[in-house]
This record gives C-alpha cells, structure tokens and sequence, in this order.
C-alpha cells in the first residue's frame, strides 16, 4: 500500500506534501485497526481491492471521502466512509509556503474470511489478563440478544440448542479466525453463531507482561425459541 500511495503523490503539485500524523506506517496501522470489516457469508477467503478517494484540506481535515470503483460488497464501502469520517487530522500539503487542499488515494487491500473456516490452530499462551468484552458480560449478552436472527429453519423445525464458538481476540481487540466447535446441530444455528460473533465490536484483548497479545477464546451462544 505503501508504494502504491507513494506513486500518487508524486503527481501532485506540492511544494510538502500531506501528511498522516506519524507517517505512513501509523496511517497504516489506523486503517487496519479501525475499519469494522462486516460479516458476509462466504465460502472462500476473499481479497477485495478498494480505492479511495477523499481531500485533505489546507486546515488538515479529511473531507469528500468516496469509493472510487465500488466494490460488490455495499456493506463493506459503508465501513470504510465511516472509518474515513473518524480520520484524525493531517498535517496539510504546502504549496510557495501556503497550506492548501489536494485531492489523494489510498487503496486498500481488505480480507474477508469464509465462514466455515477450521479453528486458528494457535497455543494460547499464560496472560497476565484475559480477554474482555467492553462493558463486562452484561453488555456481551445484550449484544447477543440484540443481534440474534433465529434461523427460520431451526424455528419452523423447533428446534434450539446452545453453539460453542472458538475464535481469536487479536491483539488490536479484532475477532478474528472465528468457528464453531462441537456436534454440529444444523438448520442454520452454526451460521447464525458465527455471524453474531464476527458481527462484534473491538474486545480488550488480553495482556502478557503488560502487552497486549493474541488469545484464543470460546463463547456458548444458547438458541431457545420463543415463547
């Protein structure tokens, strides 16, 4: 991304160029750490290339964000303007020593992940601390219940049960690697859990020595039909 970035620089007329706060390699990690790639239900690991558009005014603001090719995923284009509009100031292009606005682009390589993928098999390590869902288990079982789709099929059949879920909580608090373990009970519970839990904000990942580190993690998400 790096190089591609550098390429359209070079063809603006600037005396100093734009800057991210910290550089490209921070620029780098912000992007990767605050873009909410949503849940889509794939059966193949999937690259999509999105190129961005947007203004970095004389005053270091981000303004005029848009999707130049849009991608065939809606949801994902929506992610990546929200993630814009967050974007902390710049320190503005120069040009004969006056601030002024240019127009840049950035692409952006995002992976999306197929949802049947096999467990990370990764050894988790001893942490200093686990792994936290923002505002304790009060907040991670509303979400849960906020966010539930009973499955028509598994409704229509009456059927419920409880879906144990093992993925990894990164260490920039991203689930990632997410899947289902156990007995498969079917009519679209697994699908369900998996997309309730890729569907989650940023975790407080663990800690190990006072960093904070990659950890496996499993969660039981209980199907009962409505009454």
């Amino acid at each position: 991304m790096k190089e591609a970035l550098e390429q359209e620089l070079i063809a603006l007329k600037a005396d100093v160029l734009p800057q991210f706060p910290g550089g490209p390699r921070n620029m780098e990690a912000w992007l990767f750490n605050n873009l909410n790639v949503p849940y889509f239900d794939l059966r193949e690991d999937t690259i999509v290339s999105v190129y961005v558009d947007f203004t970095v005014e004389h005053t270091g603001y981000v303004t005029g964000t848009k999707i130049r090719y849009p991608s065939s995923f809606k949801q994902l284009d929506k992610e990546i303007l929200a993630m814009f509009s967050r974007m902390p100031k710049w320190k503005p292009g120069f040009l004969n020593g006056k601030p002024v606005d240019l127009n840049l682009t950035i692409p952006l390589n995002v992976q999306l992940g197929n949802s049947m993928r096999k467990p990370y098999n990764m050894p988790t390590p001893e942490v200093s601390r686990l792994p936290q869902y923002n505002g304790g288990g009060k907040a991670l079982a509303y979400f849960i219940k906020s966010n539930m789709k009973y499955p028509k099929e598994a409704k229509s059949a009456g059927i419920s049960g409880a879906v144990t879920v093992e993925f990894l909580i990164l260490a920039n608090g991203r689930v990632d690697r997410t899947a289902t373990i156990g007995n498969a009970i079917g009519y679209g519970l697994e699908e369900e859990a998996t997309r309730i839990v890729e569907k989650m904000p940023k975790w407080i990942p663990a800690e190990l020595d006072g960093k904070k580190v990659s950890s496996k993690h499993q969660l039981i998400i209980r199907f009962e039909l409505p009454k």
